[in-house]
């Protein structure tokens, strides 16, 4: 018995060791960033190779065309606009906006997300930030239909990591017919 107890703690406390390491906060469930009830700002934390951060946004293009009716899933996207700028050192700066109605429908819960890829010179690499803003819904039930959305799309950006480079490359080369370079 004292064999197997050693045998268990000794996988059980570098368990907890990594735990610790990984979620220095103790926060293992991602929570809601601060909001006011009208607008919510969201800094994935992500980051991006220069040469293939544009790749995300055709990603997230791709994650949206799935529910384009409400007969399909637990929310209703269209595409509003999209543009490319530049920031001040001259690196592109890739915005694109939806217009999002979220289940369950009858609450009239609707929000607008602009979606900004642009470098931060901090991480050297390329982040994602998304504006969401409430067009009409009570601001509670906002909060709430806000959650499993954003749970969902963290998810969703996280695979973006166990893509290959060949998969990679087919989005940066949609990228650029998305934003008319190619």
């Amino acid at each position: 018995i004292f064999t197997v107890a050693v045998v268990v703690l000794s996988t059980i406390y570098p368990a907890l060791v990594a735990t610790k390491a990984a979620v220095p906060s103790g926060k293992r469930k991602w929570s809601l960033p601060q909001h006011d009830g009208n607008t919510m700002e969201v800094l994935f934390p992500f980051i991006y190779h220069p040469k293939l951060a544009v790749g995300i946004v055709t990603y997230i293009r791709e994650y949206f065309a799935a529910f384009t009716e409400a007969s399909f899933g637990d929310l209703i996207a269209k595409e509003l606009e999209r543009s490319q700028t530049t920031d001040s050192e001259g690196r592109p700066v890739y915005l694109v906006k939806y217009h999002l109605t979220l289940a369950p429908f009858d609450l009239g819960v609707t929000q607008e997300l602009d979606f900004t890829l642009a470098y931060n010179d901090a991480v050297q690499a390329y982040q994602l930030t998304m504006l969401t803003t409430r067009v009409s819904g009570q601001d509670t039930n906002w909060v709430t239909t806000n959650k499993p959305f954003l749970e969902r799309m963290r998810k969703y950006l996280m695979r973006w990591r166990n893509l290959n480079t060949a998969q990679h490359m087919l989005y940066v080369k949609q990228a650029g017919q998305f934003f008319g370079e190619g």
